[in-house]
């Protein structure tokens, strides 16, 4: 008797399946969207998926580029890669805005880091940028919740650009009240 044959395409709850069985081209859209691997870690991908964006604005803060001009930059590209992944991955693993696919959080932190002038943000900041950007990337203030509802990779970054720009404001605040 012949075993029933199991689809090529994994189930969606299966975080790692990307690597199995997907075509080439597939793999490297889910790796690429999954920031490289950090959107597979089954547990808070978000979370990771932005802390692997902060380990890229370490290194690069180590560097004599210029910070809110390589910070909007490196969100520009993030963006897009969100636009261009969007549908094929969401098509891919069969659901709208998949855990696995952090870009979007990438695109936002970049977005909550770019302050105003050329210096890169302090440790504090970075951390304060990382929490309040997760805590709206969370509760999805107005109108992150009803933008998110767009289709394709557009509606998976809308809302984490939107908290980007509330964690830039918070940080802004935070850089003039309390300076850290």
């Amino acid at each position: 008797m012949e075993s029933p044959r199991r689809s090529d395409r994994p189930e969606p709850s299966d975080p790692a399946a990307p690597t199995r069985r997907w075509p080439l081209h597939q793999r490297i859209a889910v790796f690429v969207a999954s920031g490289f691997g950090a959107g597979l870690i089954p547990f808070a991908p978000g979370t990771w998926g932005t802390g692997a964006a902060a380990v890229i604005v370490l290194l690069l803060a180590q560097t004599s580029l210029p910070a809110q001009a390589t910070l909007i930059a490196l969100a520009v590209v993030a963006s897009l890669l969100c636009l261009v992944l969007g549908k094929a991955v969401e098509a891919a693993v069969g659901r709208k805005d998949p855990q696995l696919f952090v870009m979007d959080e990438f695109a936002g932190f970049f977005v909550a880091l770019a302050l105003p002038g050329t210096a890169w943000p302090s440790d504090r900041e970075l951390l304060a940028a990382f929490l309040l950007f997760r805590l709206f990337d969370i509760i999805k203030p107005p109108p992150a919740r009803k933008l998110q509802s767009l289709r394709g990779g557009l509606g998976i970054v809308v809302d984490d650009l939107i908290a980007g720009l509330y964690a830039l404001c918070g940080v802004i605040v935070l850089r003039y009240l309390l300076p850290l």
